[in-house]
C-alpha cells in the first residue's frame, strides 16, 4: 500500500464529514481532504486524491455523478459508498472507475481500515490502466441490460454483434467487452469496413509481404496481426463487400490468414467483435449479406439503444459531458437553465449521445447555449432563456429559413420538381451549418471538418462549392 495515499471524504453533512475525516486520520492517514458533493470533476482533481469515501447523505443520484467525475480524474481509483446502485453497478463488473465497495451508512475504525486496505489492495492487483477510461453512463433499464450482458460475455471468448444507430455508443460497449476480457493486456484493434475501398482495405485487414503487388517495397503486418493475442473490432461491417465477406468468413473458419502475397497460413489469436448500423438481417434477404457469416458474427447480439429511448440517462449524461468537458478544456461549470435542461428531455436527439456530447462541448467553447440549439434547429434565443420563455415545438423544428420568393422562383423554374426543391434546401442547411462551424472555429478548417464530423478533404471540397470565404 502507498506509504500515505491521499484519502478523499465526498459528503454534504458538514458533521458527518467531519466525522469521517476524523476517523480516517485516527486510523494514521494524515494526508486527508474533504469536497462537497457539488464540486466539478477539476476542482476535486485539484485535491489530488488516491482514494474516495462517499458519505451516506448523498442522494443516489448525486453519489453516481460524484463517481462519475472521480472516474475522469482516475479511471481505477478506489471508492467506498454505501449506495446501493453504485454498489450494483460494481457487482455487474462495469463501474466507471471498476473498483466501488462497500461501506456501511455509519462505519468502525476497524470497517474503515479493513475497507481501505482491501480496495487499495485490488488497484495494485490491476495494475496501471493502459487504455483510456471505460465509461457508459446511466442508470436505465436498457443500459443495465447491457452492462449484464457485457458482464457474462467478457470472460468468454465468443464473437459478438453490436447493432444500434449512429451515435449510440456501439464503439463503447466493444471497448469494453475487450477491457473487461482476459485479453484486455492485447492490443484491441479497429477496422471500419466504410471508410476504404475493397483493394486497400484488404490489404489493413490482411496486410502484405514485400512485392506482392506495385509499390509494395516492405512488408506490412494487417490489422488480424496487430490484434494478435487481443480484440479486433470489425466496425461498419454492413458495408463489407461481398468478396471480402468471403474471405473473412474463411478466417473465422479456419482461425488462420495469409497476408496478400503470402505462401503460408498464419495462425490466429484474435477475438472478434463486429458492430453495424445496418440491418443485416434485411440484407442477408436482400443478397447483399452471406447469411453463413451473418450467424457466425451473430453467436451474441447486443444492440445500443438510441438516447430516444432512455430518456432519463441524459441528466447522467449531461453532467458527465459537462464535467469531463470543463475538466480538459479548462473551463468553469456552466449553469444549465431549467429550460434548456427541460428541452433536452423532449428533443429527440437523431444523433443520439454524439449529438449531446458535441452540443454540451460546443455549448462549453461559446460560454452560450444559444450556438448550441441554433445547431439543433431549436433557436433557443437568449432572451428566451432569460425570461423563461421558449419558442413552440413546431417552429422549432423548421430548418433553413425560406423566403416566400425564393420557393416562387424555383415553382417557375421549367424543371421544377420535388427532387430540385430537396436539393436546394439540403443545399442551404449544409451551407449554413458549415459557415457555423467555419466561425466557431475561426476558420480553423480542421477543426471545423471535425466539429461536423466530415473528413478534412469533404469540407474543403463543400468551401470550394459554396465559395465561401472568411
Amino acid at each position: 500500500m502507498k506509504a500515505n495515499p491521499n484519502i478523499l471524504v465526498v459528503e454534504s453533512d458538514p458533521s458527518r464529514s467531519e466525522i469521517l475525516q476524523e476517523k480516517v486520520r485516527g486510523l494514521g492517514f494524515k494526508l486527508c481532504s474533504t469536497a462537497p458533493p457539488d464540486r466539478s470533476a477539476e476542482q476535486l482533481a485539484s485535491l489530488s486524491p488516491d482514494l474516495a469515501i462517499i458519505g451516506p447523505s448523498l442522494e443516489t443520484q448525486t453519489c453516481l455523478k460524484n463517481i462519475h467525475n472521480l472516474g475522469l480524474i482516475d479511471p481505477v481509483m478506489p471508492i467506498l459508498t454505501s449506495c446501493e446502485e453504485a454498489l450494483l453497478l460494481n457487482g455487474s463488473d462495469h463501474s466507471p472507475t471498476g473498483t466501488i465497495h462497500h461501506l456501511s451508512p455509519d462505519p468502525d475504525l476497524d470497517e474503515i481500515s479493513r475497507a481501505i486496505h482491501k480496495a487499495w489492495k485490488q488497484r495494485a492487483a490491476r495494475g496501471p490502466l493502459d487504455d483510456s477510461p471505460v465509461v457508459i453512463v446511466g442508470q436505465s433499464p436498457q443500459l443495465m441490460n447491457i452492462r449484464e450482458k457485457i458482464r457474462k460475455v467478457a470472460h468468454k471468448d465468443v464473437t459478438v454483434l453490436i447493432t444500434g444507430e449512429t451515435g449510440t455508443g456501439k464503439e463503447l460497449i466493444a471497448r469494453s467487452i475487450h477491457y473487461h476480457s482476459y485479453r484486455r493486456k492485447g492490443a484491441l484493434v479497429k477496422v471500419n469496413c466504410g471508410a476504404l475501398p475493397d483493394d486497400l482495405l484488404e490489404s489493413e485487414v490482411f496486410g502484405f509481404q514485400r512485392g506482392a503487388f506495385t509499390g509494395a517495397h516492405k512488408d506490412k503486418p494487417g490489422r488480424l496481426q496487430l490484434a494478435a493475442g487481443g480484440t479486433l473490432f470489425i466496425d461498419e461491417i454492413g458495408d463489407l463487400s461481398l468478396s471480402l465477406q468471403v474471405k473473412l468468413l474463411q478466417v473465422f473458419e479456419e482461425e488462420a490468414f495469409s497476408p496478400l502475397g503470402g505462401t503460408e497460413d498464419e495462425a490466429m489469436d484474435i477475438r472478434v467483435l463486429a458492430a453495424t448500423n445496418s440491418d443485416l438481417q434485411q440484407k442477408v434477404l436482400e443478397g447483399s449479406f452471406r447469411k453463413d457469416l451473418f450467424y457466425r458474427l451473430k453467436v451474441v447480439h447486443m444492440d445500443a439503444p438510441p438516447l430516444r429511448t432512455r430518456k432519463e440517462d441524459i441528466p447522467f449524461l449531461t453532467d458527465y459531458f459537462m464535467n469531463k468537458y470543463c475538466f480538459e478544456l479548462r473551463k468553469g461549470v456552466m449553469d444549465i437553465p431549467d429550460e434548456i435542461a427541460e428541452l433536452f428531455l423532449t428533443y429527440e436527439w437523431p444523433g443520439n449521445v454524439r449529438e449531446l456530447e458535441n452540443v454540451i462541448r460546443r455549448a462549453l467553447v461559446l460560454r452560450s447555449w444559444d450556438f448550441a440549439f441554433k445547431d439543433l434547429n431549436l433557436h433557443v434565443g437568449v432572451h428566451d432563456i432569460e425570461t423563461g420563455s421558449l419558442p413552440d415545438v413546431e417552429s422549432q423544428a423548421q430548418g433553413p429559413d425560406w423566403r416566400d420568393d425564393k420557393l416562387s422562383r424555383l415553382f417557375r423554374d421549367n424543371d421544377f420538381s420535388l427532387k430540385k426543391i430537396s436539393k436546394a434546401y439540403v443545399s442551404q442547411a449544409e451551407r449554413e451549418a458549415i459557415l457555423n462551424a467555419l466561425s466557431e472555429t475561426q476558420w480553423n478548417r480542421r477543426q471545423a471538418a471535425r466539429l461536423l464530423q466530415v473528413s478534412y478533404k469533404t469540407l474543403l471540397n463543400r468551401i470550394k462549392e459554396f465559395d465561401l470565404k472568411p
